[in-house]
Parts: structure tokens; C-alpha cells; sequence
């Protein structure tokens, strides 16, 4: 006779295969941070928030924040509540290993309790990256790809200045491995953090070159997590009010630095398609755009805008349901429009937004040559954003995208 073990085994298979045939057999998580503190002036309240975190903070974020005093409001609100604050302001662009492990070096010497990052994407990896490596064993260059780290960092609470990477609610750094000069893209539910603070007075003294890159990032998260074969109702939801709010506000951002409502917004947009992508992953124009960042030494929203429209011509064999779908929320006319119509409005929207932005649209502008495209293509085949998109991509494919970027 089978014990209840057994037979509570069997009714789960049994179950399983009734909801498979029913086509309801699709499970999922949805990973986000544990609090998310959002309003323009929300910074001034951090301190409070840390009180079961320790006494101890290890301040990450870059001169740029530090010269401005950008972080001023943070330390008194964390100092108002007891915490001392060592400051580690060496994280440049495009964070390398080496600013990481000289993050923990620092964080042990002063025997901190949790991290606080403040900045844009480039701090806010590096203190993720520093975060889980305190708590790790070296080199960082084997937890490239998805959940291979095997503990939790210390805690941490991240705070953005752009509207644009949503490393403040996901699940994945960036790290440029300064051997190989090539971006690793570590993800993992460790790399959540505790605690996301999206405040958009931090964002009002942005240049408006740089608002409309990491504003162009957003749009890239919110189009890809919409497109991903992983895609999910959630996800969706929020990616394509993430597009709608892009297309509303970055052009008013752009324009007037000072619309806090519009920065707000964009905030709002970034904070969506991070909790989207983070859940189900990104595509091929992040893959692509990794390389092209490294390569070239330009701006991850710029690459991505370079690569993004010849990303979706590639896609829309196989994505033109969803891009027909996103094409309201870019503001294109489909009324009367096939699927394939629609699909191709959406775009040529994009590419409007991106003109209007003042952004780079090919290769070649950026003084790019063909003669990379085949070791960038090679990379762009083993970076893990590419396992989610929608189309199956090959070394040919990858080749061609990038011809027709240029």
C-alpha cells in the first residue's frame, strides 16, 4: 500500500496534467523589492526606515554625486537616526571589478552593517555587486549569468538619481570584467534590494543629454520585458504603462529639466519597467547594446537607442501581436491598421521619439566600424539578456542587426 507521501506525490502530478491540458499549467514569481518609498522629497525620510539594519553604512556612489552634495540629504537623515556613514565615492561608469572589490576591501575595513547606494545605474550595480561579494567568495567573474550566487549580501537600500536603469528594483548588476573588457551581467534574487527609494528631486539637475539616454533605457525595459518570451500578465501591466508615461514625459524632461511632475513621471516609468524586466528578463537590443557601450565608450541609453529600432525589425516576425498592442501607448494612429501596420507604426514611433531626443541613430554616427561587428557579435551570443527574447537569435542574425544599426 502507498503511504500519504506517495499518493499526495501522485496528486500533484495529476493536478499538473489537468492544469497543462487546461492551459492553465503557467506558474510564476514576481520578485521586487521588500519596501519602495516613492514621492518627490521621500529621501529625507530614509533614516528611518533603517532602524532594524544596523549602525553602521557604507555610502556607495560616485564624485560626480559627492561634488554636487546630492547624497547630503540621505547622510542627515541616516545620521539623524543613529547610523554612521563611511562614504565610498570611486564607483566611475561602467563599473569594473576592481572599483568592486576595493567596495568590499573598504566595507570590511570599517566592519559595516548594510549599504546604502545613491546615484545612477553605475552606483547602484556597484553597490549590489559589493553588497553580495562581501558575503561571497571570489572572483566575481563566476557569478556571470542567472542565480549562481549562493548567499545574501548585506542588506541594501538603493536610491536613484536618473530615471532610467530600474537597478533600484531588479534583480541583475552590470559589471565590466577588466580582463576580458567585457560587461557581465550578473542576476540573482540576492541582488534585490531591500529597500528602492525613487524620489524625483534627486533627478532635477540632470543635463538634459543624459535625461533623454536614461530615459531612452526605460523605454528599452519597458519594450523588451513587454516583448519577452517570458512575458507575463504583471510584467505586461507594467510595461506598457511604463511606455505611455515614456512617451508623455521624457519629452517634457528633456525640455525643462525643472517639470518635477514630468521627472516624477519618468521616475514612476523607470520604477515599472524595472519591476517588469527584473521579473521577465530583457532581449537582444540589451545584448547587442552591451557590447556597443564597451566598444565604443558611449552611454548604455545611448546604445540602446542606436540599436533599438533594428532590434525590433528583427523581432516583429514573431512579436507583431505585441508591438501592434504597444503601439497605442507610443502614441501612433492605428485605427484602420492590420496587425502588421500597427506593429510597424509602433516603430516608427520609437524612431521618432529618438530623432526628437536629439539621440544618436546608427553606428556610424558614433564613429563605429564594421570591422567590429563580428567579436561584438560573438559576446552579444553569450550575454544572458539575449535568452529571453522573443525571436531565437543566432551569430548571422546578430551580424545583420548590427548592419542594419549602422
Amino acid at each position: 500500500m502507498q503511504n500519504q507521501s506517495e499518493l499526495n506525490q501522485i496528486k500533484e502530478m495529476v493536478y499538473d496534467q489537468v492544469m497543462e491540458e487546461a492551459g492553465l499549467g503557467y506558474f510564476y514569481k514576481f520578485i521586487m523589492p521588500e519596501e519602495v518609498l516613492v514621492g518627490p522629497g521621500c529621501v529625507r525620510k530614509i533614516g528611518k526606515e533603517t532602524v532594524e539594519l544596523g549602525n553602521k553604512a557604507l555610502l556607495v556612489t560616485d564624485k560626480g554625486i559627492t561634488n554636487l552634495n546630492l547624497h547630503s540629504s540621505t547622510v542627515r537623515s541616516l545620521e539623524k537616526n543613529g547610523v554612521q556613514i563611511h562614504i565610498y565615492d570611486q564607483v566611475q561608469s561602467d563599473p569594473d571589478d576592481k572599483v568592486i572589490m576595493e567596495g568590499v576591501r573598504t566595507a570590511r575595513d570599517k566592519n559595516v552593517d548594510f549599504i546604502v547606494a545613491i546615484g545612477g545605474g553605475s552606483s547602484l550595480d556597484a553597490a549590489k555587486a559589493i553588497s553580495f561579494m562581501l558575503n561571497n567568495p571570489e572572483p566575481i567573474s563566476q557569478y556571470e549569468g542567472a542565480d549562481k550566487i549562493e548567499n545574501p549580501g548585506l542588506p541594501l537600500i538603493a536610491i536613484a538619481t536618473t530615471a532610467g536603469t530600474g537597478s533600484e528594483v531588479s534583480v541583475s548588476t552590470v559589471v565590466t570584467d577588466s580582463k576580458r573588457n567585457k560587461k557581465m551581467v550578473i542576476s540573482s534574487k540576492y541582488l534585490v534590494p531591500k529597500i528602492a527609494v525613487v524620489d524625483a528631486e534627486l533627478t532635477s539637475g540632470l543635463p538634459a543629454s543624459i535625461t533623454a539616454a536614461t530615459g531612452i533605457d526605460v523605454l528599452v525595459h519597458a519594450v523588451e520585458a513587454y516583448l519577452s518570451k517570458n512575458s507575463i500578465t504583471i510584467s505586461r501591466a507594467l510595461a506598457d504603462h511604463s511606455v505611455k508615461y515614456v512617451v508623455e514625459n521624457l519629452p517634457l524632461a528633456v525640455g525643462n529639466g525643472e517639470n518635477i511632475e514630468a521627472r516624477h513621471r519618468m521616475c514612476i516609468a523607470s520604477l515599472m519597467a524595472g519591476m517588469a524586466f527584473s521579473n521577465v528578463g530583457l532581449g537582444v537590443c540589451h545584448a547587442t547594446a552591451h557590447q556597443l557601450g564597451t566598444t565604443y565608450n558611449i552611454p548604455h541609453g545611448v546604445a540602446n537607442a542606436i540599436m533599438l529600432p533594428a532590434v525590433l525589425k528583427f523581432n516583429k516576425l514573431v512579436s507583431k501581436k505585441q508591438l501592434s498592442e504597444l503601439a497605442h501607448s507610443l502614441g501612433a494612429k492605428i485605427e484602420g491598421l492590420t496587425e502588421r501596420e500597427a506593429a510597424e507604426a509602433a516603430i516608427k514611433e520609437i524612431k521618432y521619439l529618438i530623432s526628437d531626443l536629439g539621440l544618436p541613430s546608427s553606428i556610424s554616427e558614433i564613429g563605429g566600424s564594421k570591422d567590429d561587428f563580428k567579436s561584438m557579435a560573438r559576446d552579444a551570443l553569450d550575454d544572458p539578456t539575449l535568452a529571453t527574447n522573443p525571436r531565437k537569435a543566432d551569430l548571422s542574425d546578430i551580424l545583420k542587426i548590427y548592419e542594419n544599426a549602422f
